[in-house]
């Protein structure tokens, strides 16, 4: 299901208010168009008049560009109607320009007509010798601004639509990193509370000085990770280095817990979501170490397979470990499923397995360097 739903509508006013695409490409096609149809016209009525032996091809040559360079002033003259009509539905602003073109197809054919008459020697006195002919005349040039009409609105929807698409386009990406960064902040008031939790049984302990300690180590932490994008990707190496200062706040509280952290070089600058191991590292501390007899371990290994970056979160304790609450459904979880979920599609995985002596927590996605 798509994160939002926005398809082109191209009645809708407000949407032209803005417009996303090219206005310069979209003229550079109507120009096109315009010059395309009256130079076509005028090559093929300049070689019918010299395939039948026009008596003065020239001066009628002269005359078909003098009515041509009009017919192009009345296309523009329909172009700057619509133009001046933006702010209109395009349902509207199509059904000016088919109105509005047999009526200059006309008083251009009438043009073209009087003005051929004169140039074959009869007077200027707008009378019609041959009906014939001022009839072909009219029917000729009504189709030919109802196509032109036509083919303008074809390239200016065209254009339109493109422009919807690409605006859709970017509306989805910022409803995507807008809740991107709403799953990534919905984290922080529950690391606060955690870590703020940790140091306040410090000091219930008598380790006052751990506690000291342990707030400028939570200091440093929020000072470097509060400065993040939360929707960037780390360098993996950076990333461990965030939850190793986490980690040492912990170590403060719990003094036999073992950390290890297995970052071989080849992966230092695999990108990761930044702070994606953040829930499971506070989960393993929770949910393991806190319920454990000493000695425990938090173990974090990083590994690459088949194209694959594979992040593993292990916690082992002398006692039965317990999942996550719920079953490995808790918020962290559920948070960190629907960050690799929005970021990954289903190119991604995470799992929760339940050991003897312990908790492991693997995600996985596909592996790429910054």
């Amino acid at each position: 299901m798509p994160i939002l739903d926005v398809g082109p509508n191209l009645d809708d006013p407000s949407s032209r208010g803005g417009r996303t695409y090219d206005q310069r490409a979209e003229n550079r096609a109507k120009i096109w168009l315009t010059l395309a149809m009256w130079g076509s016209t005028f090559v093929a009525f300049t070689l019918l008049s010299l395939l039948g032996s026009d008596r003065a091809p020239g001066p009628a040559a002269a005359m078909r560009a003098a009515v041509m360079l009009l017919g192009i002033g009345f296309c523009y003259a329909l172009h700057r109607l619509l133009q001046s009509m933006r702010s209109r539905r395009f349902s509207t602003r199509a059904a000016t320009l088919i109105i509005a073109a047999p009526v200059v197809a006309e008083i251009f054919a009438w043009i073209n007509y009087f003005g051929f008459a004169w140039l074959s020697g009869a007077p200027l006195a707008f009378v019609v010798e041959d009906w014939n002919a001022a009839i072909r005349q009219l029917l000729l040039y009504t189709w030919f601004f109802i196509a032109w009409s036509g083919l303008y609105l074809a390239i200016e929807y065209s254009f339109l639509a493109r422009g919807e698409q690409q605006r859709a386009a970017e509306l989805q990406i910022h409803a995507h990193r807008a809740k991107l960064r709403a799953l990534s902040n919905q984290l922080n008031p529950h690391f606060l509370f955690n870590s703020l939790n940790s140091i306040s049984a410090l000091v219930l302990e008598g380790k006052r000085e751990d506690g000291d300690k342990a707030l400028g180590l939570l200091s440093s932490y929020f000072r470097q990770t509060l400065s993040l994008d939360p929707i960037a990707d780390l360098p993996l190496w950076r990333e461990l280095d965030f939850h190793r200062t986490y980690l040492a706040v912990e170590q403060l509280r719990y003094p036999d817990m073992q950390v290890q952290i297995d970052l071989p070089d080849s992966l230092r600058d695999a990108a990761v979501p930044a702070l994606i191991l953040q829930p499971i590292i506070e989960n393993a501390i929770k949910h393991g170490v806190a319920r454990s007899k000493p000695p425990t371990v938090v173990r974090v290994v990083a590994g690459a397979d088949a194209g694959r970056l594979v992040l593993r979160v292990e916690n082992k304790g002398a006692t039965e470990a317990r999942a996550p609450r719920g079953e490995g459904h808790g918020i962290g979880l559920d948070n960190i499923r629907g960050r690799l979920r929005e970021r990954f599609g289903s190119e991604q995985e995470l799992a929760t397995i339940t050991k003897e002596d312990g908790f492991e927590v693997k995600l996985s996605f596909p592996l790429t360097f910054l």
